[in-house]
């Protein structure tokens, strides 16, 4: 075996030259003496690594005839094969056997190959190459290497499969491959497990690539009330740090609809996501247009802000077209914006929320919009033995059917906590609030609003330790009073400040396992001053248990009625692999009774059943129920979806080709 940096002697050798020679020491002395005074190499300068069993060099040739175990490195690019001729003056290497050729986007394995190392350029044969990013694996009969990341290729097959027998993979008679852009081949069959099931007469994929502008896949699927779908998406690449996709979608029972979503990210100006949607539905003979936006900017000492739009141009789009069920059951659509600076105890900021009413018989113009609030706030900050924070704002309400109110309120505030086993804490907040109505036969033009709030808090902390486990018990009394105010418009929640006399006793347990936290209990009760005839309020029980599986309860009891007014839980629970879980709201006020579950099932490694149910127990029935079905491979997924719903359902197939994209297919 033998190293070689730089040239070899000039001999013709198959050993390794006498290292113990006098005049080698007095060489390797100089060699250190220049390299101290002499320049550095280039980059273009790369040494090359050259080891074998046996190595003879023809110097008229400048030929390094190489046999067993040959490895050549030279820069980034590793040639391993059982032999070699390499001329050096060139980079040109001929090898054969076991042909391994390896750099920082792929590694190559054949029998023969005819490469200059330097340019990367010439030819292998019966060979494989490996393209590491996105773990494609490409086999040809030929490969013809024209630069550092092209490729020509004949009678190829690609996969990311590693299996030697792919589960699925194209074959063509011709293909090329630029690196960091696209394979494009043609006369292609798609095979699953050797078996040609489709044909094309040409195809496209991304190799190595971040972003390419073109098609991407489309979905496709029918429903029955909507006909066949098509939705087809371009992606357009604008710059590094912006791009935007085009949506063309056909319901040939309904009509056509177009989309754009825009993707940016800013140095200075932060980052953001569009979406604009268009449909005609000819049957309702309606236009839909839906607008989203999303953008942040976060600097810590300076300018900050977001921006979160959603509106719609009419209430039933999403009943008609979304698959969310939270979406067909929102109530409102909130759009909020806001900027602010921060301060050393603070910030100053600008605030608008806009908020769209999407129930039937109901109209956004009877909503409180809050365009814009101007306001100030000064964190607690200690001043003697005590805390002052100040919260003032200015906002203006619009109404297009209601009252329009100008508002401006000050509220500072001072806090104060003594003791040590048993913590005494008080604040009391002075607040002033000034209206200025229009619109409005049932409020005066200006209405002042002049009040306070107090509350003190006796709190303690009681721990006991039994071995492993330690029991922390926290006992507390609070009483909080707000004086009776003038009555004002409802506007948010600054004007629910208003007459309070509430006495409220509580107890909270914890429970330490080893340090980790495995249960938490909160049992409380309020005693309201106000309320002569039934002063006792409703007992609550907060529950959160932690091991040995999860479980959260909340629950109401009405002392004076003997009922339930609330009771909410959900927990979840794995047992031989297959999880549950199961949830329930109750409301007797808002007359809810609801239910959600779902099981999870592993049917083996690669395949697993979910599904879901939301149940309406008063009346209205089942909901929402969905079933999915996925398996997933080292190289491929499938999941297939069934959706119901009270009045369609509904199927959606993804199919992944892993490194190629996903084929969907959805609404069947």
């Amino acid at each position: 075996m033998k190293d070689k940096s730089g040239h070899q002697p000039s001999r013709a050798s198959t050993v390794n030259p006498g290292m113990n020679h006098p005049g080698f020491m007095v060489l390797l002395i100089l060699l250190v003496l220049l390299s101290a005074v002499l320049p550095a190499a280039s980059a273009e300068d790369r040494d090359t690594v050259i080891r074998a069993d046996v190595l003879e060099y023809l110097k008229s040739q400048h030929l390094y005839h190489l046999r067993g175990n040959v490895l050549i490195k030279r820069g980034d690019a590793t040639l391993r094969a059982d032999s070699v001729d390499y001329y050096e003056d060139t980079g040109l290497a001929k090898a054969s056997g076991n042909v391994r050729f390896e750099d920082r986007d792929s590694i190559m394995e054949g029998e023969h190959l005819t490469l200059n190392i330097d340019t990367k350029k010439g030819t292998i044969t019966n060979a494989h190459i490996l393209f590491k990013k996105d773990n494609y694996h490409v086999s040809a009969e030929k490969i013809q290497r024209t630069g550092e990341k092209d490729f020509l290729l004949k009678n190829t097959t690609f996969t990311t499969c590693d299996a030697p027998l792919p589960e699925w993979c194209f074959t063509s008679k011709e293909a090329e491959i630029h690196v960091g852009d696209r394979l494009r081949a043609r006369d292609v069959r798609f095979r699953i497990k050797g078996v040609p099931t489709l044909y094309s007469p040409v195809i496209w994929a991304p190799i190595n690539n971040k972003r390419k502008t073109g098609f991407l896949f489309p979905e496709v699927g029918f429903r029955s009330d909507k006909g066949f779908q098509w939705r087809q998406p371009f992606y357009i690449v604008l710059s590094e740090n912006m791009d935007t996709t085009l949506y063309l979608d056909a319901y040939t029972r309904r009509g056509v609809g177009e989309g754009i979503e825009y993707r940016y990210i800013g140095r200075d100006l932060g980052e953001g996501q569009w979406w604009l949607y268009h449909l005609r539905d000819n049957k309702l003979k309606t236009d839909f247009f839906e607008l989203t936006a999303r953008h942040t900017l976060f600097n810590p000492d300076s300018l900050s802000g977001f921006l979160d739009i959603n509106l719609v141009n009419k209430k039933d789009f999403f009943t008609e077209y979304s698959h969310r069920v939270e979406k067909r059951t929102n109530r409102f659509l909130e759009s909020t914006g806001e900027i602010y600076r921060p301060l050393k105890n603070g910030r100053i900021y600008l605030l608008g929320r806009f908020w769209q009413e999407l129930e039937d018989g109901k109209t956004t113009g009877d909503v409180a919009q809050k365009i814009p609030e101007l306001g100030l706030r000064l964190y607690p900050k200690r001043v003697g033995p005590a805390y002052l924070s100040l919260s003032a704002s200015y906002s203006y309400f619009y109404s297009e059917n209601l009252q329009r109110v100008n508002r401006f309120d000050l509220y500072p505030k001072i806090y104060h906590t003594t003791g040590d086993a048993i913590q005494l804490s008080q604040s009391l907040g002075l607040r002033e609030t000034a209206y200025s109505i229009t619109h409005s036969d049932s409020y005066p033009a200006t209405v002042t609003r002049e009040s306070f709030d107090y509350s003190v808090t006796l709190h303690s902390r009681l721990l006991k330790n039994y071995g492993p486990v330690l029991h922390v018990v926290e006992p507390e009394i609070g009483y909080r009073f707000i004086p009776q105010t003038e009555e004002l418009p409802l506007l948010d929640g600054t004007e629910l400040f208003d007459r309070i006399s509430i006495l409220e006793a509580g107890i909270r347990n914890y429970i330490y396992i080893k340090g980790e936290e495995v249960l938490s209990l909160k049992l409380s009760e309020a005693y309201d001053f106000h309320k002569e005839d039934r002063p006792f309020g409703n007992i609550r029980l907060e529950v959160s248990l932690f091991r040995p599986f999860p479980l959260k309860i909340d629950t109401s009891y009405d002392p004076d009625s003997g009922d339930f007014e609330q009771i909410n839980y959900s927990t979840s629970l794995r047992l031989f692999d297959i999880g549950f879980y199961i949830s329930q709201r109750y409301s007797k006020r808002d007359d809810i009774l609801s239910y959600t579950g779902g099981v999870g099932i592993p049917i083996t490694k690669k395949l697993s059943i979910k599904s879901g149910i939301w149940y309406n127990a008063k009346g209205e029935g089942l909901q929402d129920f969905v079933v999915n079905a996925v398996y997933s491979s080292q190289c491929w997924g499938l999941t297939l979806t069934y959706n119901k719903r009270p009045d369609d359902y509904s199927l959606f197939l993804i199919l992944e080709l892993k490194g190629l994209g996903s084929i969907k297919v959805r609404g069947i």
